[in-house]
């Protein structure tokens, strides 16, 4: 959002939960159709038309959009269980090289091990892992930011998705023993598909499934040892990548709001920035899209901090903090605001 410019809007909090892997809606057409829902009524009733642009042109989307698409699903299709519908029928080889491990891998414990390594390729703010007690593997995963209610459709895909990967290509046997969930789930214990056992404990402090140990030994589907070194090899060759290519998007971000704390709106684009970093604007938007960024948003995000900033202290008015930004008005201020963080500004100092 250019200061004094209005913007296009954007479902409120859009964003905020973070990133996940565009691979993650292949196959959501059809699992809608499957259960007679229409997805472009699904999408439209979300606000999403502008949020999901095809998986080939992108390769993220906002795990916030996730979860509102499912949600609308679940609603579409009279499904509550939606989510963990479309979880059995993901197919992880939709992650690209990362989801092969399933594959190949030369048992379970490994391509688990591997895959959780490695998740922050697929989606950032989330803590993954697998550990044993016992008889039992439990494989835990928790967004880090939003109220367990606000992630509840995507934590449901999430966990059935990985029980699911364990057990394709065994026949639909099953090892799960326990699914615990951060949230209450909108569906009755019993309508869970019946390969996820009874025992579904929400409210849970992680959302995890619990799976018996001897599932790690099962081999992949096409079990190839020469193979999966390769694909794990590109995973954590890509994994070191997007480490230094973060880095680089958090350096962006901190000279953005540096110039927007000083007043420096000359520093504001993407030449200046550019220039501090000693690369060209062309190096610059082309590794930004490498990690699926765009030097606008990135500015935009730097003007939304900066702008809580502001507004959480009582001394500066909403008039003081617009012009403390490079807002000629008030009222493209308050645009540029609610635009990006779906509240107005005296909405937010309510909150």
């Amino acid at each position: 959002m250019e200061p004094g410019r209005p913007g296009q809007q954007h479902p409120p909090s859009m964003g905020h939960l973070g990133m996940v892997h565009a691979g993650v809606t292949i196959g959501f057409d059809q699992v809608v159709r499957r259960h007679g829902g229409d997805p472009a009524r699904v999408i439209e009733t979300c606000g999403l038309q502008h949020a999901l642009p095809p998986a080939a042109q992108t390769s993220e989307i906002t795990l916030s959009a996730f979860s509102s698409l499912l949600r609308s699903a679940a609603g579409e299709t009279g499904l509550p269980t939606f989510s963990i519908e479309f979880a059995e029928a993901f197919d992880a080889r939709s992650f690209g090289a990362i989801g092969y491990l399933f594959e190949l891998a030369p048992d379970m414990g490994t391509a688990l091990r591997d895959f959780c390594a490695a998740f922050e390729l697929l989606q950032e703010n989330t803590e993954i892992g697998i550990e044993t007690h016992g008889d039992l593997a439990r494989i835990t995963y928790s967004v880090r930011f939003g109220t367990p209610e606000e992630k509840a459709p995507d934590a449901e895909f999430s966990v059935t998705m990985l029980g699911a990967a364990l057990r394709r290509g065994r026949d639909g046997a099953s090892d799960v023993c326990r699914l615990d969930l951060e949230h209450c789930p909108a569906w009755e214990r019993g309508a869970a598909p019946a390969w996820l056992g009874r025992d579904v404990r929400p409210n849970s402090s992680r959302n995890a499934i619990y799976v018996q140990r001897s599932a790690l030994d099962h081999p992949g589907r096409f079990k190839d040892a020469y193979l999966y070194r390769i694909v794990a090899d590109r995973v954590f060759h890509d994994l070191r990548n997007l480490g230094s290519r973060q880095d680089l998007v958090s350096m962006v971000v901190k000279l953005l709001k540096q110039a927007f704390s000083a007043g420096d709106f000359d520093r504001l684009d993407a030449p200046s920035v550019a220039r501090q970093l000693g690369i060209s604007v062309r190096t610059l938007h082309r590794y930004l899209a490498a990690h699926g960024a765009k030097f606008r948003d990135l500015r935009n995000a730097a003007m939304l901090d900066s702008a809580k900033l502001l507004l959480s202290d009582d001394r500066h008015s909403i008039t003081e903090a617009a012009l403390a930004l490079g807002f000629s008005e008030t009222s493209a201020f308050s645009r540029a605001f609610r635009d990006l963080s779906g509240v107005s500004p005296a909405r937010f100092r309510k909150t």
